[in-house]
C-alpha cells in the first residue's frame, strides 16, 4: 500500500509541541463546504508589544518564554534558537489514517487529564472555557474506525504518563501545561491537521479542528482568566511556572512523534538524507531551508 508523504516546509511544533509561529496563514481545506464553528481564516494574530515601562501579564511572560524556545525555522520572526536537530530541519513528513487515529487517541486520554485536574477549586476559572477537545475528540475517533475500517488501538505508553503527571503538579506548573497545550492545538496543531485532513482524509473536517465560536475571541477570554490566577501567586511560583515550559514542549511532543518521529525517519530513510546507528538516527543533512539562512545566525 502506497504512503502518502505529506510535504510540510516549516509546519513543525517547537520540540514537537508548542505552538507554531502566530501569525502564519493555514492552508484552505479541499472540502466544498467549510464548518460554520470557527470557519475564520485560521490566522493568529501577533502579540500586541507591550508599552514601554509597563509591566508584562503572565501570558504575555509565557508568550516570550515559549517563543524563546522556537527555532528560527518554526518561528521566522520570533524564533530564537537555532536549528540543530532533525526535529526542525526535516522537510517531509508521512503519516497513515492508523498513525492519525494513535494521535488521536493518545490526545483525549490527555485531555481528559486536563478536565479532571480542572475540577480543582484554585482552576475553576479555567473550567467551560470553549477549548475543550474531549467531544470532538471521541467523535473523530469513531469517525476513523468506522468510515475507513481502522482498529482500535490502546493510548501509548507516552501520554498515559503524561495524563498521570498532570494529576501530580502544581497549580503554576499545571497552568503552564495547559497554556502551552492548549493553545499550540489553536496554531501549529490546526496546521498539521489541516496538512492531513487535506493529504490522508481527502479533506474531511475532523471536529478536532473545530471551536464553537471564533477561537481568537477564547483564547483572548483564557489569557484573561490565566492572568488572574496568576495575579494570586508570588514571584517564586510565577517563576516555577515559567521553568515548566521545556517541560511542556518535550511531554506533548511525546505524542506527536507518531506523526514526527516515525514519519521523519522514514522519509529521511527514502531519501538517503540521514546516517544512523543501531536503527537510531544519528545525523541528518543540512535542509535547503537551514542553508539559506545560515547567514542569519550570530
Amino acid at each position: 500500500m502506497m504512503r502518502r508523504v505529506l510535504p510540510l516546509a516549516l509546519v513543525l511544533y517547537a520540540g514537537y509541541a508548542s505552538a507554531f509561529s502566530v501569525g502564519m496563514s493555514l492552508p484552505q481545506l479541499r472540502s466544498g463546504a467549510r464548518s460554520a464553528r470557527s470557519a475564520m481564516p485560521l490566522r493568529m494574530k501577533a502579540a500586541e508589544p507591550a508599552v514601554a515601562g509597563s509591566k508584562l501579564t503572565f501570558t504575555q511572560e509565557m508568550r516570550n518564554k515559549a517563543m524563546s524556545l522556537h527555532t528560527f525555522s518554526q518561528a521566522p520572526k520570533e524564533g530564537k534558537a537555532r536549528d540543530t536537530s532533525a526535529n526542525t530541519v526535516v522537510d517531509q513528513w508521512q503519516t497513515t489514517k492508523e498513525d492519525f487515529l494513535q494521535f488521536l487517541t493518545d490526545s483525549l486520554v490527555v485531555y481528559e487529564a486536563f478536565e479532571v485536574a480542572l475540577q480543582k477549586p484554585e482552576l475553576q476559572l479555567l473550567r467551560n472555557s470553549g477549548l475543550e477537545r474531549v467531544v470532538g475528540l471521541k467523535t473523530d475517533i469513531a469517525f476513523v474506525k468506522t468510515k475507513y475500517g481502522v482498529a482500535a488501538t490502546s493510548p501509548s505508553p507516552a501520554a498515559i504518563e503524561y495524563a498521570k503527571y498532570l494529576q501530580m503538579i502544581e497549580t503554576p506548573v499545571f497552568v503552564c501545561h495547559f497554556y502551552n497545550y492548549y493553545f499550540a492545538h489553536t496554531a501549529g496543531g490546526r496546521m498539521i491537521g489541516s496538512t492531513v485532513m487535506n493529504t490522508v482524509f481527502d479533506g474531511h473536517l475532523f471536529q478536532f479542528y473545530q471551536w464553537d465560536r471564533d477561537v481568537k475571541e477564547i483564547l483572548a477570554e483564557v489569557k484573561g482568566k490565566i492572568d488572574v490566577i496568576a495575579n494570586t501567586w508570588t514571584r517564586e511560583q510565577k517563576d516555577a511556572s515559567l521553568s515548566a515550559t521545556p517541560d511542556t514542549f518535550q511531554k506533548a511532543g511525546s505524542l506527536l512523534r507518531v506523526l514526527v518521529g516515525k514519519a521523519r525517519d522514514r522519509a529521511a530513510r527514502m531519501m538517503n538524507r540521514v546516517e544512523t546507528k543501531a536503527g537510531i538516527i544519528t545525523k541528518v543533512s543540512t535542509s535547503p531551508y537551514a542553508s539559506r539562512k545560515a547567514a542569519w545566525d550570530l
